[in-house]
């Protein structure tokens, strides 16, 4: 089995208390995995946009920001490093924050991004999605998006839904250091649509290969098959009755779109999910790799520290 490990974590700080939060997580995190931190944040396009008849004010501006930024992100890292004893670096760029999380994952080599999510709903759902859901379907490394609801700091329960799409135990492997820091029982959950009788038996099958590989790792797990009309609704319920503190999803795209969004049930979990989910993209094709390595062109550092 491929050793898949937490060597870098990246969190989106944009200095909200949802944000904070995530941080909490990803620094609890950093230290079980051993891992460096580096924490990131985006100046929005549209704060240093002005008309024309504004002048200079954006090359003005735009440095104030910088440094503000800049301070206070630095004074954040320094803290985190006093007291956790972990080694922590800082980044603030100008841009799309979505884009430039991306982009910076990529040219870190990050293995996991934690951020903090505050959902989304109705037309601006559907149309624009969250960044959260931006950074999922870009993300060139799995990530974890976490709620503002409550604090995660461990992940002792961890809910594992399997569906019938094309490399849907290839997060097994992403998820598995978690697993083993965090001593993790596991709760796999096997959904197929209503009256799907032979889905039904191939999933139980699929399940079952499931818990012979969580056996061989000695992971206390249990295991469940569920009918329902609506997949990504029967996880969120699930979530619901049994409150894991996390929830592990292969983030697929929707193919018949030409993988211009996310499939609905990504889009459904991620935003509406109450509790952490690590979204995992199957392995990228050629295609994949080829629009990560566009997110590279244009990138430009406005400050990166150490602290």
């Amino acid at each position: 089995m491929t050793q898949y490990k937490i060597n870098k974590i990246l969190v989106p700080v944009d200095f909200s208390a949802v944000a904070n939060n995530a941080l909490e997580t990803a620094i609890a995190m950093s230290k079980r995995q051993l891992a460096t931190l580096t924490l990131i944040h985006v100046i929005e396009n549209s704060y240093v946009l002005f008309p024309p008849e504004a002048g200079g004010a954006v090359s003005a501006i735009l440095p104030r920001l910088v440094k503000d930024a800049n301070d206070n992100l630095s004074n954040m890292a320094k803290e985190i490093r006093v007291k956790h004893d972990i080694v922590v670096s800082h980044i603030v760029q100008s841009g799309n924050p979505a884009d430039e999380i991306c982009r910076w994952a990529l040219y870190k080599s990050v293995d996991l991004i934690v951020m903090g999510t505050h959902g989304a709903s109705g037309l601006r759902e559907f149309f624009l999605g969250s960044n959260a859901y931006r950074v999922v379907k870009n993300s060139p490394c799995p990530v974890m998006t976490i709620p503002g609801s409550r604090q995660w700091i461990d992940f002792k329960k961890i809910l594992f839904p399997i569906r019938m799409v094309s490399n849907a135990l290839d997060k097994y492997t992403n998820v598995r250091p978690i697993i083993r820091k965090n001593g993790s029982s596991l709760l796999i959950a096997g959904i197929v649509k209503k009256n799907d009788t032979t889905g039904f038996v191939e999933m139980k099958a699929l399940v079952d290969t499931v818990r012979t590989k969580m056996a061989d790792d000695e992971v206390i797990c249990g295991s469940q098959v569920h009918y329902c009309d609506n997949v990504s609704r029967q996880v969120l319920d699930l979530a619901d009755q049994n409150k894991p503190d996390l929830i592990v999803i292969t983030a697929t795209l929707d193919t018949s779109i030409k993988g211009f969004f996310l499939g609905p049930y990504t889009q459904d979990i991620v935003n509406h999910a109450q509790h952490p989910v690590l979204s995992i993209r199957p392995e990228q094709s050629n295609d994949d790799e080829a629009s990560l390595r566009h997110l590279m062109e244009g990138l430009s550092v406005h400050q990166e520290a150490y602290a």
